[in-house]
């Protein structure tokens, strides 16, 4: 007799709380600010236009788990000539990001991504190049010194 006034004792409380369900995807929670999601490349200005922040050293894909990312460099070059992440076989475990000692990728808040192929999960430097610019500490950029 006690467990069953227990078991209806739980069931009143629960039926009397608001419902935590999202009526996704009308309604999307928020993402926390450490969130983990898709892995994009810095971009640095160096002059007239912006190049990757990556010198292609191949940390990230040693580091990886999954070894789902690949980097290959042309000889006495900086900038990554092949750099891909394979998002189908990504665990999202961030030791690519914290074994760069550049600094040269972050993880975004992106976390909807759905593709019709498998290729279409496979994306290539051009694709994985941040819409921002990294700015070094101390540099200044030319707008703000107009100002």
């Amino acid at each position: 007799m006690i467990g069953l006034i227990k078991g209806l004792k739980t069931t009143l409380k629960a039926f009397f709380t608001r419902p935590v369900t999202v009526m996704y995807p009308y309604h999307k929670m928020e993402v926390a600010p450490r969130g983990q999601g898709l892995i994009r490349l810095r971009m640095k200005e160096t002059g007239d236009k912006p190049v990757y922040k990556c010198v292609a050293c191949g940390i990230c894909a040693k580091n990886c788990p999954q070894h789902c990312i690949t980097v290959e460099k042309k000889e006495d070059e900086k900038q990554p000539l092949v750099y891909s992440v394979n998002y189908s076989m990504c665990i999202f475990c961030r030791i690519c990001i914290d074994s760069c000692p550049f600094g040269a990728l972050e993880q975004t808040q992106e976390y909807e991504w759905v593709g019709e192929t498998r290729d279409y999960f496979i994306r290539d430097k051009e694709a994985l190049a941040m819409d921002e610019v990294f700015h070094e500490a101390g540099q200044v950029n030319d707008s703000e010194e107009e100002v």
